[in-house]
């Protein structure tokens, strides 16, 4: 793969909430997601309709550059009051450029071929795969003590196949104005590296708050503590890594959006030497995480 000129950086937090600032007035409308990464146990309307675009970017590893941009493309619809579904177009663009601590090229998802020299930079984008959604409410947060529901997502692509499942637990105080979200969550992931096959299981605690403080917008915060494990189960363990950060959304009938951002914090913890080896300042990188991480997602009702 032929090297290529360093590209423009963005800020992608400064577009984030310049957008936000200037976003029309409008009603709040259900079925908006007021959290970065975690869902909650409120579902779009029976009947109604969904486009919602995702941008996920990881960034920083110890030294170099780089830069891991997820695409999702989703239409989601409300089946009946108690089920949703969903279907994403994933793809993803990714620059890597001596990023590694070995000096080397590389990094989460790059996939780099075997014959492709590492002190050069990488860049690549691909099609990656589709996913199915489907979400069960048991409780409603808005009239129960407590909401609850199920998750199952199915995703196929060439280079990976991945089940995922999540039980959804939200709390709603102060007149729903404040909203807390637990997600427990677990997948098994099958992802082909040229003739080797890898299999491994994914288990993250995701815990985060939300608060309306004034008509249409919500602020609040996030953690993640995500687990690996070598195989399917839960026998071998690999590393430990925990992500913090707020996170701003604005809702209105017509279309809403939601941006957070979160940091590795500097207690992750490595089971395997390999897992300890790509381990700096009590953060884990190599090919499992980064520094930093932004997600903007944008819904439009139709």
């Amino acid at each position: 793969m032929k090297n290529i000129a360093q590209p423009t950086r963005i800020n992608f937090i400064a577009i984030v909430f310049g957008l936000l600032a200037i976003a029309p007035l409008q009603q709040a409308f259900a079925g908006e997601s007021p959290f970065g990464w975690l869902y909650t146990a409120e579902l779009t309307p029976e009947g109604a309709k969904e486009f919602e675009q995702i941008v996920d970017v990881q960034s920083k590893q110890t030294q170099g550059e780089y830069t891991n941009m997820r695409l999702r493309s989703e239409i989601e619809y409300g089946v009946t009051p108690k089920y949703q579904t969903s279907v994403y177009v994933n793809s993803r663009y990714i620059v890597a450029d001596r990023n590694g601590i070995d000096g080397n090229s590389g990094g989460p998802n790059t996939d780099i071929p075997a014959d492709f020299d590492r002190t050069n930079r990488y860049k690549m984008s691909r099609f990656e795969s589709v996913s199915w959604e489907n979400i069960y409410q048991i409780s409603n947060p808005l009239v129960d003590p407590i909401g609850l529901a199920i998750y199952s997502e199915t995703t196929l692509g060439p280079r990976n196949r991945e089940q995922e499942f999540k039980l959804i637990l939200q709390k709603n105080f102060l007149d729903d104005r404040l909203i807390w979200v637990t997600n427990f969550v677990t997948a098994f992931e099958k992802n082909y590296r040229g003739s080797t096959v890898e299999q491994a299981t994914e288990f993250d605690t995701l815990t985060g708050i939300s608060y309306r403080f004034i008509d249409k917008w919500s602020a609040g915060l996030e953690l993640r503590n995500h687990r690996e494990f070598t195989g399917y189960g839960y026998g071998i363990a690999n590393h430990s890594a925990w992500f913090f950060g707020p996170n701003v959304h604005y809702g209105s009938k017509k279309w809403w959006m939601t941006a957070a951002y979160r940091k590795q914090l500097p207690i992750a913890a490595g089971f395997q030497d390999d897992q300890r080896d790509v381990i700096r300042e009590d953060r884990i990188y190599g090919d499992e995480h980064t520094l930093h991480q932004i997600i903007v997602k944008v819904g439009i009702p139709f």
